[in-house]
């Protein structure tokens, strides 16, 4: 019963609330399996317990009147909470049934206990005082998260053939409620849950989605490209979702096949594709290591876990992701200026792009101030910084910009440092010193690249929660760990 959610009513410090308190207390027994005679005693115990706390504690207007219920075996536990006048637990009334007029004071608390299986006051210090009562019931029903999909049903939506095709604007409502029956409304896009705004995307071709659907003519399977909007000739790889019945179908494989095939023709002028691939689990690494893309960076601790639907991962952990990239074509000559220190890993990471050449050359800057754009995200704690130039007094300026973000409660700061030119004399000491750690090399344009470094803020990182297929991800993660 632990993991069942917790029902609660927020509702006013007034007599006139009481059926409202009434009614929510009785409703949830019997979603539970509570019958008429049980629901009528959470009735009574709703409104003993409810007028009792807005007569004699007196509780503050200002505050809600909240009421909980959490489920237990065979039954609820309701905690009815009270920032009203403290409770003297030893002078509460007591009712005495051989003499009831001198006791009728503790009338209420008679029936309290009578009606409920247990009860008690608790000191919750801060927080007031809560009443808590617990009533089982005859058929208890347990609350089921999600009803487990029928074998039957799997293995017939397994071998049932499904159409392709590239979507249209009009297919982005059955864009939208695949994303909630994969992801409920966990997913990082927001996009993807607006009809509208989907709509123009894709008209747009700011998104190429690839889908495939069943003879109902509904999005059972998609896949999708992001156009950066750095260059639109790189595309971001990934929304690959798929209706849980219909995850046994080859439809999946046969879609990402179209969609490399999509990138192997320059199709729309794409030349690189980059994914991140969550660390919950290997199966889309697996997937996309097959397809040629290669893991250059790690991003660690990027938000809270997203919630798949028919999935289990481990949800103690923040989400990291792997950085993986697909070039099909052989790009203009560049160097990727780095510190020393560093070659090695990168050497490794890239040693499938030719076209590239490390240096560790430095300078001293010239240029009077420091280019750092910052985004923040707050509902995820973490915010990028991309530093486009170095300034005289870059280490002050940037170390100003990671303090004013962990004074607003950021816990990961991933910082993107220009690589096309020489980085300033002593930048990996520097860096360092701010809590910085190398965490590998990321592609902006057909000509550009960015070095990744990541700072995380009063958090114990626990690289063996990470689960990699890649064995250049598992190098890059070893790396690391020896870094933080």
């Amino acid at each position: 019963m632990q993991n069942t959610p917790i029902t609660h009513l927020s509702t006013y410090h007034d007599l006139r609330a009481i059926d409202i308190a009434r009614g929510f207390v009785a409703q949830t027994g019997g979603f539970f399996g509570a019958n008429k005679q049980e629901m009528h005693q959470l009735e009574l115990i709703a409104e003993e317990a409810s007028a009792f706390i807005i007569n004699a504690l007196h509780p503050d207007k200002d505050k809600l009147f909240e009421i909980k219920a959490k489920p237990i075996d065979s039954g609820l536990s309701f905690y009815f909470y009270s920032k009203g006048e403290p409770i003297d637990e030893e002078s509460l009334p007591v009712y005495d049934s051989l003499d009831p007029e001198n006791s009728s004071e503790g009338l209420e608390f008679f029936l309290l206990e009578s009606l409920s299986d247990a009860m008690e006051f608790k000191n919750e210090g801060n927080d007031g005082w809560v009443l808590v009562f617990e009533k089982r019931f005859r058929n208890f029903k347990p609350f089921i998260a999600q009803e487990p999909i029928d074998e039957e049903i799997i293995n017939k939506c397994a071998k049932e053939k499904l159409s392709f095709s590239i979507a249209t604007p009009n297919d982005a409502y059955g864009i939208v409620k695949l994303t909630y029956l994969t992801y409920r409304y966990s997913y990082g896009r927001s996009v993807f849950y607006y009809r509208t705004q989907l709509q123009k995307a894709i008209e747009k071709k700011e998104i190429i989605v690839f889908i495939a659907k069943n003879a109902k003519n509904e999005v059972a399977v998609c896949s999708t490209y992001y156009r950066s909007s750095e260059c639109p000739h790189i595309v971001e790889s990934g929304m690959l979702m798929s209706q849980p019945k219909y995850r046994k179908n080859p439809a999946l494989l046969r879609l990402t096949r179209n969609q490399v095939k999509f990138l192997k023709e320059n199709q729309e002028g794409l030349y690189v594709a980059y994914t991140n691939l969550v660390t919950a689990h290997t199966g889309s690494q697996r997937l996309v290591s097959h397809y040629d893309y290669h893991p250059t960076a790690l991003k660690l601790s990027v938000h809270d876990r997203v919630d798949f639907v028919g999935i289990q991962t481990k949800k103690e952990e923040r989400e990291s992701l792997v950085y993986a990239l697909s070039i099909q074509y052989d790009l203009e000559e560049t160097t990727i200026f780095l510190p020393k220190q560093h070659h090695k890993i990168t050497k490794s990471i890239l040693e499938h792009y030719q076209f590239i050449t490390l240096s560790c050359e430095e300078q001293h800057p010239t240029d009077t101030t420091t280019q750092i754009k910052v985004e923040k995200h707050q509902e995820q704690r973490n915010a990028t910084l991309h530093v486009n130039s170095f300034g005289k007094k870059w280490q002050e300026e940037l170390k100003t910009a990671l303090k004013e973000l962990k004074s607003d409660g950021i816990i990961t700061m991933f910082v993107y440092i220009k690589a096309d030119e020489k980085l300033p004399v002593d930048f990996e000491k520097t860096m360092v010193e701010l809590g910085l750690f190398y965490s590998g090399v990321v592609i902006k344009t057909l000509k550009t690249w960015e070095l990744l470094y990541t700072a995380l803020e009063a958090q114990r990182f626990e690289f063996d929660s990470m689960e990699l297929s890649d064995p250049k991800a598992i190098e890059l993660k070893e790396y690391i760990r020896k870094l933080v």
